[in-house]
């Protein structure tokens, strides 16, 4: 079986959509599967996830290589989210209507790559223009919903554009069972089933958090959703009473606010920023030098820290938001409502205090790892959805 997994570009250097497509990918060739990567527009030269692939041996397709058009609205698009919402729409209509013109580009390349199944994820225009494609080729394909269809007002608009592509497609799939039913609410009862999130297995190594002040871990982007601002602020509220440290990866349009709030805060010394993770070997070695993994998120699908986290035995605090209900167990992970400041300090609080419930915390969180998200139990899941979609197409896979 050849697996064509597809997004419209590379969106790093901090994207959770690139991370799941690169474990996905990486994981079905170390497997000894067919497996290509193919995207409408080009990467930077210095992409990561571009890097990783290459470093396994996954072939990347880059479909409009060299357009002057492509890489015109790459730059637009940087600046979609920041657009007041007249302006913005257009420019997503406009991205729309541009990636339109490279339809017949895609279905040439879906007829010449001898792909058994075409795995596009999460919506974009680019991603339209190719689940076109590849129903032109006559080539079986599986949508994956990679985040939640009703929280961001600017991604309206691309929701809209699925809406019309996602009858060309012979199976939908989202990270989680809750986020399954709110997708196939959205679009009118539509099935979608559930394809988890995949981590890989972290090399073995000693940890390195300070036992005798407990370590704290974010490692998401730094913007709104993530509540980075409310993670601070409630880091700083336990340090009134408990010896404790927080270390935040990541980077964002909101970094400089959460770096001068930390120093307004009298946090030196304490809180630390070590930017962004190139690969698994540095994130293995954040995961290593925290005691418990916090993402105080307003909205989520299902984060990929989170999983991480659970690979590394690490105890979690999260919000009760998205997928993550379905994600984590009470025996691993203290749930909070989003936004709740004073929840979250409690939650921290407590984990200080209590060194044996981290540690079986911890177990916990690796074994749900182990059971849900690692190589071992998605791959199967994985390849039976795709045999699932060949049959439905009528193309036997």
């Amino acid at each position: 079986m050849k697996v064509v997994l597809c997004k419209g570009r590379f969106a790093g250097p901090i994207s959770g959509a690139d991370e799941t497509l690169v474990a996905y990918a990486t994981q079905l060739g170390a497997a000894g599967h067919d497996v290509e990567v193919a995207v409408l527009y080009p990467a930077s030269a210095t992409d990561r996830y571009v890097a990783r692939l290459r470093e396994a041996r996954v072939p990347v397709a880059c479909i409009a290589r060299n357009s002057p058009i492509g890489r015109a609205m790459q730059l637009l698009k940087r600046h979609v989210p920041h657009l007041p919402a007249g302006p913005r729409k257009m420019l997503q209509k406009a991205a729309g209507s541009v990636s339109m013109h490279y339809v017949d580009l895609c279905r040439q390349y879906f007829e010449r790559c001898g792909a058994d199944v075409v795995h596009v994820m999460t919506p974009d225009p680019a991603a339209m223009a190719m689940i076109r494609a590849a129903r032109a080729a006559r080539l079986p394909i599986l949508y994956q919903e990679l985040g939640t269809p009703d929280f961001l007002p600017e991604l309206n608009v691309y929701y809209e554009m699925l809406s019309e592509v996602l009858p060309l497609c012979d199976g939908i799939a989202a990270l989680s069972p809750s986020l399954a039913r709110r997708f196939s609410e959205k679009f009118g009862g539509v099935p979608a089933s559930v394809l988890p999130l995949m981590v890989e297995e972290p090399a073995p190594a000693e940890r390195t958090a300070a036992s005798d002040n407990v370590t704290f871990g974010f490692a998401a982007r730094m913007e709104y959703g993530k509540a980075p601002l409310a993670l601070v602020e409630a880091f700083a509220r336990v340090c009134r009473t408990e010896r404790a440290s927080l270390r935040m990866a990541g980077a964002g349009p909101q970094r400089i606010e959460v770096e001068s709030l930390a120093r307004a805060l009298a946090l030196d010394g304490r809180c630390a920023f070590s930017g962004i993770y190139k690969g698994p070997a540095q994130r293995s070695a954040f995961m290593r030098g925290i005691e418990v993994f916090v993402l105080p998120s307003l909205a989520e699908g299902t984060p990929n820290g989170i999983i991480e986290a659970m690979a590394h035995g690490l105890p979690v605090i999260a919000s009760d938001v998205g997928g993550i209900p379905d994600t984590v167990t009470p025996e691993m992970a203290v749930l909070i409502a989003p936004g709740d400041v004073a929840a979250l300090a409690g939650a921290m609080l407590a984990l200080v205090r209590d060194p044996a419930r981290r540690a079986a915390m911890g177990r916990a969180a690796r074994q749900r790892y182990e059971q849900m998200f690692s190589p071992a139990a998605v791959l199967p899941l994985l390849l039976e959805r795709y045999r699932q979609v060949g049959v439905t197409s009528g193309k036997s896979t």
